[in-house]
């Protein structure tokens, strides 16, 4: 193999070339390459949290359209509950509901007594003293009506009898009707 002689100059012009090359290599890492990686490191990272928290929000977003229509239907169940469970008395109601079925069953009231109020820890139970007139089976149909009302109501103590001068099978019953409120 030959041997390469070089000139001083030439070996003078090598080590500048080296030299140099070491020094752009040197600048061009620490200058140029190194910040721009710890930028390039620092967007990934707020990238990739951007979109941790986009996804976050739509997970939430999606929950949020449950919420609604999980409000929407408690606030239906909600409507339901105080036509079941009323906050007040609604005499005026209760009594139209009451001659709607005795007209519906030929039922006859003869009278509805005063109320009485007992009150519960969550509910007041109003006690009213209802006597009615009729056959056996108009009777049952009317007590039957009565306990499918939406609004929650209940007889207690029912006594029919029979009167000697009433035509046949007509009896008469009285019984306390129960109508409940919502003390909340």
């Amino acid at each position: 193999m030959k041997e390469i002689n070089l000139t001083k100059d030439q070996i003078g012009m090598i080590v500048v070339g080296a030299l140099f090359s070491g020094l752009f290599v040197y600048v061009y890492l620490f200058y140029f390459w190194l910040p721009y990686s710890k930028q390039l490191q620092a967007d990934t990272a707020k990238v990739e949290k951007l979109e941790r928290e986009i996804e976050n929000a739509k997970r939430q977003k999606a929950k949020f359209k449950d919420l609604e229509g999980k409000l929407d239907s408690l606030k239906l169940e909600k409507e339901a509950a105080q036509k079941k469970l009323p906050r007040d008395k609604q005499l005026p109601e209760l009594i139209k509901t009451l001659t709607d079925k005795s007209r519906k069953y030929g039922v006859t009231i003869n009278s509805i007594g005063s109320a009485a109020a007992v009150r519960e820890q969550y509910f007041t139970k109003v006690s009213y003293a209802v006597s009615v007139s009729g056959d056996y089976h108009r009777l049952a149909r009317f007590f039957t009506a009565l306990a499918l009302e939406e609004r929650i109501i209940t007889t207690e103590n029912l006594s029919v009898t029979s009167s000697p001068n009433s035509p046949k099978g007509s009896l008469n019953g009285t019984f306390t009707l129960i109508s409940y409120l919502y003390n909340g």
